[in-house]
């Protein structure tokens, strides 16, 4: 299994090691140099990474190799990855790089970087791959080389003061439980909140970092990962419930009956959250989302526009479309207020003040939701080598129905999609199904399985245990 991704690296622990991460360091610091304006100089990177245990071996590493080519480094330490985001642009910074496997198990770890305001593309994570292997010996950094260690938090605190501040939270406190799952916002994210709005009534559960994490995986996309904060929100008659991943970039929530929402009621109710800003802009989805979400924007003035998942490929796509919102369905939002990036924390203040400031609680948005009747996102492991067949004999197979091919193949049937696709962050084919009703849900699903074969029957048994599982 290759640690080279689609938008980032990543991969288990024994496929890592600080001369890898020197490696890089130095290649991107050699690659901001390369886009540097004419006048020159040497590149800013701002740095951190998340609290796994492996990481601040790595960060040495990252930074050490940084230094080597040519960059000076500014590092934040361990911290949300959406602090490090925000260092970049507050303090106008060329490029960052993150230390994190974000939401995978805590065997992983990986590589996040931006250079300029673009992520990275899929030539590009190929091309730091190639130098890579023609590195021979690890970067060295200049004797008595020390990254600038930075506390961006004052900064960040004041900025989310002027965005909600001011807002239906101060005026209109909720209760809230918070679920970090040990990861890198345990312990900072109820500060924040206790430090902007006194009057909210918060707590945490989980809210320690531990890179093992032992309370839950680190992804809170997963419903049943949330079964604590949901009896923490029953138990404290609390209006909502909020979880994070490791490095603090996703978030999911939990209404005030404890129940967990899924990816297109949350993405549903945000939309909702921006009413006002989405007339006349873009709205930029994840292909796997139910069509709900893109008729419901559509309904709201907005545009909506179809993209594959992964981070940097919808944040690629709001950038060049001036989006106002995007959503990912793996619990990453992104909003063009923070030039196309994303933000857990700013997620939940964005969901909190919704509440506040309207007379629906969430379980009341959740009911009003409409339903859906689709599949979770199903993952199948499958030899790298198959994938693209089975994909192809996919696109072979329906080739008579409209099909949209953003990523793998999605095939429009008369009365709902199937998609098939490979996984960016899993040596893995994902599939995902919706119908107009349950009866409709059911022929998708058995049309599809049919013409796949062995592959087919796998693909209907995962179904089958995901709807016992539910």
């Amino acid at each position: 299994m290759s640690v080279y991704q689609p938008c980032d690296i990543r991969g288990e622990v024994d496929e890592l090691s600080p001369e890898l991460y020197a490696k890089w360091g130095l290649l991107l610091a050699r690659n901001a140099t390369a886009t540097r304006p004419a006048t020159g100089g040497r590149p800013q990177f701002v740095i951190g990474g998340d609290v796994r245990t492996h990481t601040p071996e790595f960060l040495a590493a990252l930074a050490a190799g940084l230094a080597a080519g040519g960059a000076e480094v500014h590092s934040l330490g361990i911290v949300p990855t959406p602090l490090i985001y925000f260092a970049k642009r507050h303090l106008d910074l060329d490029a960052c790089a993150i230390v994190t496997a974000s939401h995978n198990p805590p065997r992983y770890n990986g590589l996040k970087w931006m250079i300029g305001q673009l992520p990275p593309t899929e030539n590009d994570v190929l091309e730091l791959r190639s130098d890579t292997e023609r590195l021979t010996d690890r970067p060295l950094a200049p004797a008595g080389f020390k990254a600038t260690e930075l506390n961006i938090w004052p900064e960040y605190l004041q900025w989310l003061r002027q965005q909600w501040g001011s807002g239906p939270l101060a005026q209109h406190p909720l209760r809230v439980v918070l679920d970090p799952g040990h990861g890198c916002w345990a312990r900072h994210a109820l500060a924040c909140i206790h430090r902007l709005f006194p009057g909210v009534q918060a707590s945490a559960i989980f809210d320690t970092p531990d890179g093992t994490f032992p309370g839950r995986d680190p992804d809170c996309a997963r419903p049943r990962e949330l079964g604590a904060l949901c009896a923490e929100v029953r138990a404290q008659r609390a209006d909502l419930g909020i979880a994070f991943d490791g490095d603090g970039d996703r978030v999911a929530f939990v209404d005030d009956q404890g129940a967990a929402l899924s990816a297109e009621q949350a993405t549903w109710v945000l939309l909702h959250s921006m009413a006002g800003e989405l007339p006349g802009r873009v709205f930029v989805y994840d292909l796997k989302f139910s069509d709900l979400l893109k008729r419901t924007a559509a309904a709201m003035g907005a545009t909506p526009r179809a993209e594959r998942s992964g981070h940097a490929f919808i944040r690629a796509t709001m950038l060049g479309s001036d989006a106002a919102f995007g959503a990912e369905i793996s619990g990453h939002y992104f909003y063009g207020a923070l030039r196309s990036l994303d933000d857990g924390l700013y997620s939940a203040l964005r969901m909190m003040s919704h509440l506040a400031g309207g007379e629906r609680s969430l379980s009341q948005w959740r009911s009003a939701c409409p339903p859906v009747y689709m599949t979770a996102d199903l993952r199948l492991r499958v030899a790298p080598e198959r994938r693209g067949q089975i994909i192809e004999r996919a696109r072979q197979a329906f080739a008579n129905l409209p099909q949209t091919q953003i990523d793998g193949t999605r095939i429009d049937f008369a009365d709902g999609w199937a998609l098939v696709r490979a996984s960016v962050t899993e040596p893995s084919l994902t599939f995902r199904f919706e119908g107009r009703d349950p009866v409709a849900l059911s022929r998708v699903v058995d049309q599809f399985c049919e013409a796949l074969g062995d592959i087919g029957q796998r693909v209907r048994h995962l179904v089958q245990q995901s709807a016992r599982g539910s």
